[in-house]
């Protein structure tokens, strides 16, 4: 399954982040590796 919290601003855009997760035996692991700290560009 996947978790994908997202913030919106109007007039301007938004992101979502995806993180993947297996449920296995009533546990959730995280599947997502990437790193999610602010890259500025531009």
């Amino acid at each position: 399954m996947t978790c994908e919290p997202g913030i919106y601003i109007p007039d301007i855009g938004g992101v979502r982040i995806e993180d993947v997760v297996m449920i296995q035996g009533g546990v959730g692991k995280q599947l997502t590796l990437s790193k999610k700290e602010l890259i500025e560009v531009g």
